[in-house]
């Protein structure tokens, strides 16, 4: 069998994603899987060496007057798939499978711009997390095979093989907790208040071995938030380091980003602080941790602009620091 799994972007939609495209290789061990991916997040694909890489060229697919050539460039690539499983549900990735002439195109349920009208076998819509829209798409394929099962959860990462970080933790038995303070450009108004990070670090160091997780949009802040807080930062680590520095700990804080669902693939407990996000939709497996947020009359949204943040201002370090005392920090099996 020859499928061909597509999720062009971005970096936390297809962390989503693993856990479906591990149980189908369970299920169908035997079968060729091609992931179609953008070339900015093809290295997501590392640590599961039984995906093959199809790469779609970013620069190419964001230009109107060459987006089509790539889409048809990519297409030609994938002529032999006997099935498509989309997990994007976007125009750009429903018209890849059916320029190939795939006979079998699966969708999971949500779709943009007619992109369920390209495939063969769409889905009903569900609201639900990301985790079981994915999950549903492989349970629904492996059915249809006579094969049931593949909609349950797995930390995929958990054991996968990893390039170590060195020596990060302290030896002894406090809980290990990460602090995510950042989150990408594109999604600044995710980011809970630094001046409430800092409350929570000087609340939680007694308690807790914390280190700080900060990427390169946190730069600035790399001296000045240890020698305020106390609490050490992580170092300048590439992505699968910083992954296994996130896998020795017991617990991630972070809002909703992609190294929230980092942790939770690979099986550490999650606390998500949201505002905007929807904690539905962008919400955690069963078991994988839980949601804080202050659920406002105006959140959840899609407004990037707002400049109240009311829906993160109200969710106070207090609230935090106690769902961290009072939750178990097992992982999930």
């Amino acid at each position: 069998m020859d499928l061909v799994l597509l999720r062009l972007s971005a970096l936390g939609d297809i962390l989503r994603v693993l856990p479906a495209w591990a149980n189908l290789r369970q299920a169908f061990p035997g079968a060729r899987f091609r992931a179609v991916v953008e070339d900015r997040h093809a290295f997501l694909l590392e640590p599961l060496p039984w995906l093959e890489p199809v790469i779609v060229r970013r620069r190419q697919l964001s230009n109107p007057l060459s987006a089509f050539g790539e889409l048809k460039r990519v297409a030609a690539l994938l002529r032999d798939g006997e099935a498509s499983l989309d997990f994007h549900g976007i125009l750009k990735a429903a018209l890849i499978p059916k320029l190939a002439a795939i006979p079998e195109r699966w969708g999971d349920g949500v779709t943009k711009e007619f992109a369920g009208h390209l495939q063969s076998h769409p889905l009903a819509f569900m609201h639900q997390t990301r985790y079981q829209q994915a999950l549903g798409l492989a349970e629904a394929f492996g059915r249809s095979r006579g094969i049931v099962g593949l909609g349950r959860f797995r930390p995929v990462l958990g054991q996968a093989s990893l390039p170590g970080a060195g020596v990060i933790w302290h030896q002894d038995q406090k809980p290990r907790v990460v602090l995510v303070p950042g989150a990408s450009r594109r999604g600044a108004i995710k980011r809970w208040p630094l001046h409430h990070w800092v409350d929570l670090a000087r609340r939680l160091k007694d308690q807790f071995d914390l280190r700080w997780s900060l990427g390169p949009e946190e730069e600035a802040l790399r001296d000045w938030l240890p020698e305020t807080t106390g609490v050490a930062a992580l170092p300048r680590l590439g992505f699968w380091q910083l992954a296994s520095a996130l896998r020795e700990a017991d617990r991630v804080v972070a809002p909703d980003t992609g190294l929230l669902h980092l942790a939770v693939v690979l099986g550490v407990q999650a606390l998500g602080l949201y505002g905007s996000s929807d904690p539905v939709v962008a919400g955690l497996p069963p078991g994988a941790g839980r949601i804080l947020r202050t659920g406002i009359g105006c959140s959840p949204c899609r407004e990037r602009e707002c400049q109240r943040r009311q829906c993160l201002e109200e969710l106070l370090p207090e609230q935090v620091s106690s769902a961290l005392q009072e939750w178990p920090a097992a992982k999930v099996p």
